[in-house]
């Protein structure tokens, strides 16, 4: 079994259900039709076809590249205040430019 209902709510007419698969990222949340949630039988018959659903997504799952952090590198730049300032400068008074043209 590589699924777990996390969640299966109802409130009012409506019914809510979400599936998570237990080896990869990845998730169905559906709300029922009326003709789905009817009976018992009906309930189950689209919670099989969900998690049908569900092992397609995870199997067309592509684990995204690796990154390599660099924030600590990043924060090791001698960033110049003056420069700072001019470019805020620079980029108010293009948008007060661009709100005199509208």
């Amino acid at each position: 079994m590589n699924y777990q209902i996390t969640r299966y709510e109802e409130k009012s007419d409506a019914l809510f259900i979400c599936i998570n698969h237990t080896e990869k990222p990845v998730y169905i949340e559906h709300f029922f039709t009326e003709d789905e949630r009817k009976d018992e039988a009906s309930r189950i018959a689209c919670i099989e076809k969900l998690v049908a659903e569900l092992e397609i997504k995870a199997d067309e799952y592509v684990e995204p590249e690796k990154f390599i952090s660099k924030v600590e590198e990043a924060r090791a730049f001698k960033l110049d205040t003056e420069k700072i300032a001019s470019a805020k400068s620079a980029i108010l008074a293009e948008k007060l430019e661009e709100k005199e043209v509208e």
